[in-house]
């Protein structure tokens, strides 16, 4: 039989309450950190009014709802 005084059963309750809060912190962070990049790769930002939208279309060319400009996805590497 497993003998335990009560100031080890204590520190010992406080260390596994501590690791669940630590893994389940880790958890949220992570699921945060997916999140945001999701949200990101979603953004799409107009070059003739700065508008930036969430857009879930998949097509190369955006057009912008405020302005109506076409507009590429990604980074655009041409001068002018």
């Amino acid at each position: 039989m497993i003998e335990l005084s009560l100031t080890e059963l204590a520190a010992g309750a406080i260390g596994i309450a501590m690791v669940i809060v630590i893994f389940f912190e880790w958890v949220s962070r992570w699921s945060n950190r997916n999140a945001e990049r999701r949200s990101l790769r979603k953004r799409v930002s107009c070059r003739l009014c700065l508008l930036v939208v969430e857009d879930e279309g998949r097509g190369r060319i955006f057009h912008c709802p405020h302005c109506g400009g076409e507009n590429e996805r990604g980074r655009n590497k041409s001068l002018g």
